[in-house]
């Protein structure tokens, strides 16, 4: 088949492929019922003319941390106008000023001026309109560990926390979404208690409810008897076992895709298998990195389960960073679970080993 061919192709095994995409909402958010509910009970005050109650969503990935706040959001802006709602996720936008203009978009509906309009500028602007809707705001920081790591977080907590100083406006609450809340043990005495967030853990999905979800997402996002019954129990096992509910849909959605490339009206344990071979390879797990965190992770091949002082050494000489630089990237890594670092008591204090998890 040629390639236009396949492009032009209309055949599809999708009734509606958006299930599999990341911003999909689901009208029926299975089996977190009680975490919804503790959020939702943080977000009401909003609706009543107040701030809304800071809240950290926290657990590991895949269970569903982000689409709870979106379902919640989108409930909101459908049924009420009295508070403002606003999803950022940090990885993208991890600065003061970007996290402010994308505030402000979702306020006016266009981003700021490109005009070189200062920070305190789109402040301004945002909370005038706030006061001017008479509205309350929660902003959804997604990533929040981004912030920490480029020690943004305390700004952005305290402007928006603490907006009631310079600009007269006290409805604002954040809510915090992150896998590991022991970055929280970070923060300065001054943020942690303008923050001080309810505490909302999300515990991994059981396989029950692994294959509600997943047979949800067939159901909706498949024409019938695409998906056999054997090759969606593979998933479900696959997905329980990796912990991440966003591996199982993705799975689902790839192997279709090579189905269709196939000419296969169903999806057999042969696409199952060629789709999880391309995302679970070492290429594909490193994702997008800077130019640094590739170094560094070059450095960790090489010398896979050695101390990470030596790692550090030869990092320097490679690239002239400082202990403050590689301690970053070392987290950063660790965040995208490329690799792993094990404290080991000795005769110098403790020490850390650096083991790669590419393998």
């Amino acid at each position: 088949m040629e390639v236009k061919d396949i492009l032009l192709s209309e055949e599809t095994l999708f009734r509606d492929e958006t299930v599999f995409t990341p911003n999909y909402i689901p009208a029926d958010f299975m089996h977190r019922d009680s975490e919804t509910k503790e959020l939702a009970l943080s977000l009401k005050p909003g609706l009543r003319g107040v701030n809304p109650v800071n809240t950290l969503l926290h657990g590991p990935a895949g269970t569903g941390k982000t689409t709870a706040v979106r379902y919640l959001f989108h409930q909101i802006k459908e049924s009420s106008g009295k508070l403002a709602t606003v999803y950022i996720n940090c990885e993208d936008y991890s600065t003061p000023y970007s996290i402010f203009a994308k505030i402000y978009e979702s306020l006016y509906g266009f981003p700021p001026p490109s005009t070189g309009k200062p920070l305190e500028d789109v402040k301004e602007r945002v909370y005038s309109r706030l006061r001017r809707d008479n509205r309350s705001l929660v902003v959804a920081l997604d990533e929040l560990d981004c912030l920490f790591l480029n020690r943004n977080v305390e700004a952005v907590l305290i402007d928006l926390l603490k907006a009631h100083v310079s600009y007269d406006f006290d409805r604002v609450g954040v809510t915090g979404i992150m896998i590991n809340r022991g970055y929280m043990a970070q923060l300065s005495e001054k943020a942690r208690s303008v923050f001080n967030p309810s505490l909302i853990h999300f515990r991994p999905y059981s396989w029950r409810e692994v294959r509600d979800i997943l047979e949800y997402r067939v159901r909706y996002g498949f024409y019938r008897d695409v998906v056999p019954e054997e090759v969606l129990e593979s998933v479900v096992d696959i997905t329980h076992e990796k912990g991440d509910l966003r591996l199982g849909i993705d799975l689902l959605r790839r192997s279709a895709l090579l189905a269709e490339n196939d000419s296969s009206r169903t999806i057999r344990e042969e696409y199952l298998t060629e789709a999880f071979s391309r995302i679970s390879s070492p290429k594909a797990r490193r994702g997008k990195l800077s130019s640094d965190e590739g170094k560094l992770l070059q450095v960790i091949e090489g010398n896979n389960n050695m101390s990470s002082g030596r790692i550090y050494e030869l990092f320097r000489e490679g690239t002239g960073s400082g202990i403050k630089r590689y301690n970053q990237l070392i987290k950063e890594l660790e965040r995208k679970k490329l690799i792993e670092t094990e404290y080991l008591k000795g005769r110098r204090g403790r020490s850390r080993k650096v083991r790669l998890l590419l393998e």
